[in-house]
């Protein structure tokens, strides 16, 4: 891939950071999952995947996340690919407005842009969600809590004409990652 900018989202336990560590390895895109920018505040009050987060914490989240897409702007070479992850809900107008400056930083660096929309069985996300793994990276690891959230609030709607939707329940993330290059690759 050159200069693709690859925005996978879902809710969570989809896949998203598996999915993406295995576009990376096999394209050599750069990776902003989005817990790197959530961890730095998440890791200072303690996030145990279960506990409620302050309100506060996604404004300061937000000013993080604004940097590293400035970094993916003025400091990277122009043929450089990115995979970006995140879970945008529709219900969220902070959410809409993520998912518009990323799209607009592609179009300011002239970037095929690739919105890929992640979902899983509700089996798939009871058994994903309370992995230690997650729970080490601050992810969510209440299923219950992270399953009425599934159902309370969808997914943000996006018409984009380069949108792929990919089920993961069945889908091991190397194949997910092949789909996802391949997509990308008619699209160049």
């Amino acid at each position: 891939m050159n200069n693709t900018i690859i925005y996978l989202i879902g809710h969570y336990g989809v896949g998203k950071l598996t999915i993406a560590k295995a576009l990376c390895a096999a394209t050599d895109a750069r990776l902003f999952d989005n817990h790197l920018a959530n961890n730095v505040i998440f890791s200072l009050v303690r996030v145990d995947g279960k506990t409620p987060l302050p309100e506060r914490v996604w404004d300061m989240i937000g000013i993080i996340r604004d940097q590293a897409l400035l970094a993916i702007e003025e400091l990277t070479p122009p043929d450089a690919s990115f995979v970006l992850t995140n879970c945008l809900l529709e219900s969220d107008p902070g959410d809409r407005a993520t998912y518009d400056r990323v799209e607009s930083l592609a179009a300011r660096r002239g970037s095929d842009f690739l919105p890929v929309i992640l979902r899983a069985s509700d089996a798939a996300h009871a058994e994903r969600i309370p992995s230690p793994d997650r729970a080490e990276r601050l992810k969510q690891t209440d299923a219950e809590g992270a399953e009425q959230k599934r159902r309370a609030h969808e997914i943000l709607r996006i018409d984009h004409p380069n949108r792929l939707d990919l089920d993961t329940t069945h889908l091991p993330p190397t194949e997910a990652a092949r789909l996802i290059i391949e997509h990308a690759e008619r699209l160049a």
